[in-house]
């Protein structure tokens, strides 16, 4: 029987918009980095030249302080600094922009739906979690979420750190949990839990069904694994 549910943020339950890239690029552009360095960067952590993000790269699957790491090789400063100023950055630019914040499906009904059925749900990501609360906030969906797994609070996925944590919290098995994700990491993470992989996101069908038989376009698929 089925008891929680656990879902990624980006690409998952929000469409993995322009909106990352664009915040990278404001941030970078306030650098004042040459266009060769920028160039260097962007493929480093995996947006192609038309701007389109890379499955399973550090922009789709890692953390900010994946993305410091990788901007301390470019940018005078320690990476404690570095992040901090990112992860500040990164937030104020989705306050700013937060008509950006799109959901993959009607994530409300869904939430509903599976509250109705007494379903634990969760949002296990690799941001960070003012962001996640915000955008949650935003679409008014944050009073469905039991539990916050971010990339500031628990080691990033795919460690299970959060996940051992939420199964002792609710008292649960990995065989009464479903992960939904739309990477690689999402799939790894997931370890002996069952396994939902989402097309709504950066990650194929190929790579998805390299974890999982269980594919769908988008979370609402969910519902037929229950």
């Amino acid at each position: 029987m089925i008891k929680a549910i656990l879902f990624d943020k980006d690409g998952t339950l929000l469409k993995f918009s322009d909106i990352w890239v664009d915040s990278i690029v404001k941030f970078l552009n306030e650098k004042n980095l040459s266009e060769d360095k920028k160039k260097k960067l962007f493929k480093k952590i995996g947006v192609k030249e038309n701007n389109e993000v890379e499955e399973n790269s550090i922009l789709s699957s890692e953390t900010v302080r994946d993305l410091a790491l990788i901007f301390s090789e470019f940018l005078d400063g320690e990476i404690d600094e570095i992040y901090r100023e990112i992860d500040d950055f990164l937030l104020e630019f989705l306050k700013e922009n937060k008509e950006e914040i799109v959901e993959t499906c009607d994530l409300k009904n869904l939430f509903i739906d599976l509250k109705n059925r007494g379903i634990i749900i969760g949002l296990f990501t690799s941001d960070n979690f003012r962001n996640a609360k915000f955008s949650m906030e935003y679409l008014n969906l944050d009073n469905f979420i039991d539990f916050y797994a971010a990339a500031d609070l628990y080691e990033k996925k795919p460690s299970t750190e959060s996940l051992e944590i939420f199964k002792e919290k609710y008292s649960i098995k990995d065989e009464e949990i479903i992960i939904v994700g739309d990477s690689k990491v999402d799939m790894i993470f997931g370890k002996d839990t069952i396994k939902l992989g989402v097309l709504c996101g950066t990650g194929s069908r190929e790579m998805l069904l390299k974890y999982t038989e269980n594919i769908a376009e988008d979370p609402m698929g969910v519902l037929k694994l229950l």
